[in-house]
């Protein structure tokens, strides 16, 4: 502090005004690295990307949903058998092995042809990310554009299937937990369309939502009542054969807990009692975080890790379900929501290394641990 009269040295004076400028040169620098590297270039990517697959050739354009869920809707539609698949057509994944539900769901898409509907679904499949982390209340635009770039979201509306809409499914119960008939009804559809997502069924009751629960276990009856009776009661015994053969022939492949025991050299049965074990421990420890400790992030960030680890089969897509636990730990960026990137080097291959399934389950094992413990304090 200067002595009353006496004036700051012009050097002082100059230092003291320029501190400012630098400060706020910098913070304009940084505003546009963000931009840049969070806004810009995600969607620079995203465009290519999008660009590359749907101007490339038909047959690479939502490969599942032609493959498979466009047939079944079609003979739906037609009144047609939708499970009636060849075993070699299962055996190497190009056959429908998904409950009534879905077959019913991509009947409408039968009404257009085959090249148009697969390019309909991809573009509803672009929009359901964005879309489910709206619905989680992320608003930080800088989750919008990093995630446009995740390896499994791009994987999902890449391949064109169900996974992307099951997880805003899950986002749906959240953001709809406290109104009981709308979260039961949710739970029961999204389990009817692919029965992976049973743990939400789980996250119900722990969270003592006993009403939602029996909205949901009603609903479920119905749906599937209603489901089954258009594709015929007889194909219930098709569908757990086909989907048992798929599971069975494919436990090598993919990013499953089975699988990642063979790249150990175990065999299938080690691999299932490892898939057992680590179900068990999960279910155990979302009953005491949900029903004792009533931690309802915490016990649905266990969910997902539960959906994930107790699934026979797990390809990339899958792990699109993590955008979940982030946005209910993490709502503004930080390097978690970067993270998903690295699963780039995990391509949704049939034949899986052994390298890639450990960086895929680290990546994975690092946000629900992380997340998990941030919401837990």
């Amino acid at each position: 502090m200067n002595p009353v009269g006496r004036v700051a040295p012009p050097a002082q004076i100059e230092q003291g005004a320029a501190a400012p400028g630098v400060r706020g040169r910098r913070a304009n620098l940084t505003v546009a690295l963000e931009q840049g590297m969070l806004g810009l270039f995600p969607v620079v990517v995203f465009i290519w990307l999008a660009v590359y697959v749907l101007a490339g050739p038909s047959n690479k354009i939502a490969v599942d949903f032609h493959d498979a869920f466009y047939v079944a809707g079609y003979r739906v539609l037609h009144g047609g058998d939708p499970y009636a698949w060849t075993s070699s057509a299962i055996r190497g994944g190009v056959a429908f092995v998904y409950p009534a539900l879905s077959a019913l769901l991509f009947a409408p898409f039968a009404l257009i042809s085959s090249s148009a509907a697969g390019v309909l679904f991809t573009l509803i499949c672009m929009a359901i990310a964005p879309l489910a982390l709206w619905v989680l209340g992320i608003r930080d635009w800088r989750i919008y554009g990093v995630t446009l770039i995740w390896q499994p979201v791009f994987s999902a509306w890449q391949t064109g299937n169900e996974s992307i809409l099951l997880a805003c499914f899950v986002a749906l119960v959240w953001r709809y937990r406290d109104r009981p008939l709308v979260a039961g009804l949710l739970t029961a559809v999204a389990i009817s369309l692919k029965p992976f997502v049973w743990p939400l069924a789980l996250w119900l009751l722990v969270t003592r939502r006993w009403h939602a629960s029996g909205y949901g276990l009603v609903g479920g009856l119905v749906i599937n009542l209603i489901s089954w009776a258009v594709v015929g009661f007889n194909n219930i015994s098709v569908y757990l054969r086909d989907s048992a053969t798929d599971a069975r022939d494919s436990w090598r492949i993919g990013y499953s807990a089975i699988a990642a025991a063979g790249h150990l050299g175990a065999t299938r049965t080690a691999g299932e009692l490892l898939l057992i074990v680590i179900s068990a421990a999960l279910v155990v420890g979302t009953i005491h975080v949900g029903f004792v400790k009533r931690r309802e992030k915490q016990a649905l960030i266990l969910v997902v890790a539960l959906t994930l680890a107790a699934s026979p089969l797990v390809w990339t897509h899958y792990f699109v379900l993590l955008l979940i636990p982030l946005a209910l730990a993490k709502p503004r960026v930080n390097w978690l929501w970067v993270l998903p990137i690295l699963m780039w080097v995990c391509p949704p291959s049939l034949h899986v290394r052994g390298w890639q399934e450990l960086i895929a389950w680290l990546v994975a094992g690092t946000v629900l641990v992380t997340t998990s413990g941030t919401v837990a304090t």
